[in-house]
């Protein structure tokens, strides 16, 4: 490990001497998945963010995965700049099939046993050395780690010391279970009990986020006036920064983007029924009928029961001319279709905050948005919003536009106060030093010991 590259956190096993005030930043299943959206996004720009941001504070972000029954530190460099850099797979449903079927007959416990053992059989110790918790540092969980069983270890590091938060995108597997795998629902609401129990901060990405964090801790007996964590929010980043080496946009999506003088409405985010894609073919069609021209780019993953949706998308007879899908479009090439795109359109059902709204309006595009609480507070005044499932609303409005220039909004895009990923940071790690924690005041305990 290169110990130089993670701010002088060269002792990270038991016996540090010389203890340092340090935010743990869990990437364990951003750094499993490939995904450039959604959480993994979030993570990542943490990681990349944080370490600047903490630094000012006087203190040192270590991104931290957790393996075979121990956090591990990880190198800066692996947590910021791990992304897939295989070929991309044929976007066809094959791979799809085989990627299900490897989930299902090679689950994830079955490859951590095999690891653990393979290494226990070789005597092969555990690639970096264990984090030791001291009272100085803060756990943070941000990650998508709703199967993780790392509360044993958790439980140890609040006994000596160390502060635990957690970041909160939302509660709908548990408020809105038909929205998500059957699985999902239960896993979330163990690791939503779990973590609420034991944080001592919740950073939620909405104030929406913050209320129903605030519920169910009052629902856990965790009540604002005993010994209720704070609960704050902040805002997510709007500032897509494509990796070194991501410059290249496919031939295929510059054709899409450039085929006509107006650019196509473009939809960004997992296909899955909570984002509520379905609902756009019926849309277009109304669109057609008095906007012949209009066309729609889809991007986004396939997830959970998103197959049927891709299946006849791409079985449409315009496929390829008015609508066309890409599951892996890169940074670079995510900016260069907000860049064309004539609006967003994003009808989801439940959100926790909805980043594509505030990336396209950073990017001056006019949104349409679904008319649900975190809308409303992330677009404010800058979007559009219909009921999720009013197909024809949605189509009039885009028809209004299309025609007559008339946009219901009432701020255009350009006025939209955009913030970046390092103000988005510098407040999660103003949520994660407010209390009696301060770095200074550590500063001055330490060297009145010393």
């Amino acid at each position: 490990m290169n110990t130089e590259r993670m701010g002088g956190c060269s002792s990270l096993g038991t016996g540090r001497a010389d203890r340092e005030l340090r935010l743990l930043l869990d990437c364990t299943q951003t750094l499993a998945t490939p995904r450039q959206s959604g959480i993994p996004r979030v993570v990542r720009n943490i990681a990349r963010h944080g370490i600047t941001a903490a630094a000012s504070r006087g203190a040192t972000l270590v991104p931290v995965r957790y393996e075979d029954g121990h956090f591990l530190a990880l190198d800066t460099a692996s947590a910021v700049d791990v992304h897939d850099v295989s070929p991309r797979p044929a976007a066809g449903i094959g791979h799809r099939v085989f990627r299900r079927l490897h989930k299902l007959f090679v689950p994830k416990k079955v490859c951590r046993a095999v690891r653990a053992r393979w290494r226990q059989l070789l005597r092969v110790p555990p690639p970096r050395q264990a984090i030791a918790f001291g009272p100085d540092d803060t756990l943070l969980l941000a990650d998508s780690s709703w199967t993780s069983r790392y509360w044993h270890v958790v439980d140890a590091a609040r006994r000596v010391g160390t502060r635990i938060g957690v970041v909160q995108y939302d509660f709908i597997p548990h408020t809105h279970p038909e929205l998500v795998p059957q699985r999902l629902a239960p896993a979330f609401r163990d690791w939503m009990i779990n973590t609420l129990s034991r944080a001592d901060f919740v950073a939620a990405i909405s104030e929406t986020v913050a209320g129903e964090a605030r519920q169910e801790l009052r629902r856990m007996g965790r009540d604002p006036d005993g010994a209720a964590p704070l609960v704050r929010s902040f805002r997510l980043g709007a500032d897509v920064k494509p990796l070194a080496g991501e410059g290249t946009v496919r031939t295929e999506l510059r054709a899409f983007l450039t085929a006509s003088p107006v650019g196509p409405y473009l939809t960004v985010g997992t296909i899955e029924p909570r984002k509520n894609q379905a609902v756009l073919p019926t849309v277009f069609e109304l669109v057609w009928r008095q906007v012949p021209d209009a066309r729609l780019l889809v991007a986004g993953f396939v997830g959970w029961n998103g197959d049927e949706f891709i299946r006849q998308l791409r079985s449409h007879p315009r496929y390829g001319t008015h609508l066309m899908h890409f599951a892996d479009l890169s940074d670079a090439e995510l900016v260069h279709a907000y860049r064309h795109a004539r609006g967003l359109v994003f009808p989801s059902r439940a959100e926790g905050y909805g980043l594509p709204i505030v990336e396209a309006l950073s990017h001056g595009v006019r949104v349409f948005a679904s008319d649900i609480a975190a809308h409303r507070e992330v677009g404010g005044p800058w979007c559009t919003y219909f009921a999720p499932h009013d197909a024809a609303g949605l189509a009039g409005q885009i028809v209004r536009w299309e025609r007559d220039g008339a946009f219901a909004a009432e701020q255009p895009p350009r006025t939209f106060p955009a913030p970046s990923w390092q103000q988005a940071v510098e407040q999660l790690l103003a949520i994660a030093f407010s209390d009696a924690s301060d770095v200074s005041h550590r500063r001055e305990r330490r060297q009145a010991a010393a």
